[in-house]
């Protein structure tokens, strides 16, 4: 993987994606099987994060994939990422799922943090790096934020309706676009992960509400352009960004 990152960092971060996909879908077979779901799931993802965060501390890429510290300047400059928050927590509105036990609960979590941590290094880290090594930043945000929400085609296979999937597309594309302004103002994806988790986990637990899911997603796409538009300002003010260090 090393000779590949070298030679093609896109593909690098290609094969790492293809790898989180295949595992996703594995560990959904094999919980189907044993009929808990995110039973296999969840460990198999926790599993490649571990792998994922030992594979990049020990060749030294931690600060260049952005798991380092935010620093106080840049954290200003993110508007302390509270529209993150706001939109983290959003769908806990609808209220909680009234399926819901500790071992579901449990087990959603550990499986969102998971996927939290390699998504946003595989998408985040090593694709929108990858992409902007040989290209520019624009198209860096653009690409890696349209992949990430293309990408979630591959929750066909988890039952998602035609619908639900075309929502969850644009959703994560926009929010794409978002994280990776985010990583180019700041340099770190720690509170990336931590909101993507926690957006998750929202999601997994709260009640279905068409009547109210419609409102909750149309604030989500306000605040993320909205968001969006003052990131975009600040890479301008700022020019010379974290990404060029």
């Amino acid at each position: 993987m090393k000779k590949l990152r070298a030679a093609s960092p896109i593909w690098h971060a290609v094969v790492w994606i293809l790898a989180y996909v295949l595992i996703v879908n594995v560990g959904d077979w094999i919980s189907a099987i044993i009929g808990v779901p995110n039973s296999a799931t969840a460990p198999l993802v926790l599993l490649l994060s571990i792998v994922l965060f030992l594979y990049v501390t020990r060749n030294g890429w931690a600060r260049y994939y952005g798991l380092i510290a935010l620093r106080r300047d840049q954290f200003q400059r993110t508007l302390l990422y509270i529209p993150l928050v706001v939109l983290a927590l959003l769908q806990f509105t609808l209220g909680l799922r009234a399926d819901l036990d500790v071992r579901a609960v449990l087990l959603t979590v550990l499986l969102m943090l998971g996927v939290g941590f390699a998504e946003e290094l595989v998408f985040r880290g090593f694709l929108f790096r990858g992409i902007l090594s040989e290209s520019t930043l624009p198209r860096a945000i653009i690409i890696s934020g349209l992949t990430f929400g293309v990408g979630h085609l591959v929750n066909l296979a988890r039952g998602y309706s035609g619908a639900e999937q075309i929502v969850q597309i644009a959703v994560a594309i926009v929010l794409g676009v978002v994280l990776a302004m985010l990583f180019a103002v700041s340099g770190t994806i720690v509170p990336l992960i931590a909101f993507h988790a926690l957006f998750n986990i929202s999601g997994d637990l709260s009640a279905a509400n068409s009547d109210r899911e419609g409102l909750i997603l149309a604030a989500t796409i306000v605040i993320s352009a909205g968001y969006a538009a003052y990131l975009a300002v600040v890479l301008r003010k700022h020019g010379a960004h974290p990404m060029s260090a």
